[in-house]
């Protein structure tokens, strides 16, 4: 049994996908879930939905909901951060003001000028998290799913004594994914409508494969795979002569074929982190001619799923009570019965006994095959990644530490420097286009921002 506290709960979507596959666990029976939002409405519905899908697994576990951040963090063992500071209005700023100046963002939540003023409004109430843990959980775990992931998960590290790990299925989902490619397991989707995207929740990585990886969120690199002991790599090196994958993950197989490894996001989604695919409009076509606006997928999966939830809380639907591809249900049943299970998480790279991956920075934060048990988390070495996936990373992680002193240091100049290292966002602007586009959004979105006045 346990207390696990998710702040930001109102995130209904989350908090039910969290929740199917933490109820599907035995050992969870006897623990109290307490849920938090600032919102009383929305999180009045996340109480309606988890009591519900505690009834229909039939365990004995309590749930409680406050708008109180410090009372829902009192004696917690697991503390989940799901923040999304002001819902999707920031986030449609941040993807139309930089495409006036001609940086046009597939997602924009991890990299470039949406990934960094997330970052910013993100950042200082995943801190009053941390302080306020420091009073009234000390010894628990912070589970950061928040995006951007890995500056959160870095400041976080940064700021407090707090155990922390950032924590992404992206792994899973690319793993999987690749499995489908190379006939080994069925064929995963892109989650580009609201039924790919719930299906895409409950896939899982074949059995009988084995694989290792290493990087950073987002942009972590497949090292190893295995199908029942035989090698894949030169396998998934051939690839991109497959015309469906091609179609479908065009991006990652030129990625593949020039820096001869596979890696995470999906193909849409890696466009945003280096400067090779995203020029203009027709150099986007060229190589993501099948894409959707990610914001009104966004507002499609919340009306599906407000309308699935409706009937579910009528009783017309059950809930999907089950394992899926989220880790915080697998480390928090893992560190309650004492099964070992080995997960994807995000932690700095340095440790008490040496680097993670000796050639990244040793004060960014990686991802890399954590083994999770009862004594807590114990993430492996994993040695060198190949140069060029590290010195890919590294232009990544020199916006994230520039993100993470611009938040620690109420600094708004280390964010606009970001700005200007970032790929996408360098290949396209001049330095004084640069400018003038932070100068806008900072304007835009200065009623989130009031902390750094």
């Amino acid at each position: 049994m346990a207390q696990i506290t998710i702040i930001g709960a109102g995130s209904v979507m989350f908090t039910r996908q969290i929740c199917s596959a933490l109820l599907s666990y035995p050992a969870v029976a006897g623990s109290t879930i307490t849920l938090m939002d600032i919102q009383s409405e929305v999180l009045k519905r996340s109480g309606q939905v988890v009591a519900k899908m505690i009834e229909q697994a039939n365990l004995p576990v309590t749930v409680k909901m406050t708008t109180n951040q410090y009372d829902a963090l009192q004696g917690a063992d697991f503390v989940i951060n799901a923040i999304q500071v002001g819902g999707l209005e920031p986030w449609r700023l941040d993807i139309d003001i930089p495409a006036k100046y001609g940086v046009i963002q597939e997602v924009g939540d991890t990299m470039g000028p949406g990934g960094i003023f997330r970052a910013l409004r993100h950042i200082p109430p995943m801190l009053s998290i941390l302080k306020d843990m420091e009073q009234a959980c000390p010894n628990a775990i912070f589970i950061n799913y928040a995006n951007p992931l890995a500056p959160l998960t870095w400041a976080a590290k940064e700021f407090s004594q707090i155990t922390t790990v950032g924590l992404c299925y992206g792994v899973r989902y690319t793993v999987a994914q690749l499995a489908g490619y190379l006939g080994q397991g069925p064929w995963v989707d892109h989650p580009s409508t609201p039924e790919r995207w719930q299906k895409l929740m409950y896939h899982q990585v074949p059995e009988h494969i084995d694989y290792e990886f290493a990087g950073i969120n987002h942009m972590t690199w497949i090292t190893k795979m295995q199908a029942n002991g035989e090698d894949l790599m030169e396998a998934i090196r051939q690839i991109p002569n497959n015309p469906d994958v091609y179609l479908a993950d065009g991006v990652r197989c030129e990625m593949l074929k020039f820096f001869d490894y596979w890696c995470t996001e999906n193909h849409w989604h890696c466009s945003d982190y280096v400067p090779y695919f995203r020029k203009n409009e027709d150099m986007i076509n060229r190589f993501l001619p099948l894409r959707w606006n990610l914001l009104a997928l966004e507002e499609k999966v919340h009306a599906a799923g407000k309308a699935e939830i409706d009937a579910q809380l009528a009783g017309e639907q059950d809930f999907i009570i089950k394992p899926n591809m989220l880790n915080a249900p697998k480390l928090i049943n893992a560190m309650i019965s004492g099964e070992r299970v080995r997960i994807n998480g995000n932690v700095a790279n340095q440790q008490a006994d040496g680097l993670l991956i000796e050639n990244l920075p040793q004060n960014c934060v990686v991802e890399v095959p954590i083994w999770v048990d009862k004594t807590g988390l114990h993430p492996q070495t994993m040695g060198r990644l190949p140069t060029q996936c590290a010195s890919l990373i590294k232009t990544n992680t020199a916006v994230q530490e520039l993100i993470v002193e611009a938040a620690l240091n109420k600094d708004l100049n280390a964010a606009r420097y970001a700005l200007a290292l970032d790929p996408v966002t360098a290949t396209v602007c001049t330095l004084s286009e640069i400018d003038a586009m932070f100068e806008e959004m900072v304007k835009a979105q200065q009623v989130w921002l009031e902390q750094y006045r």
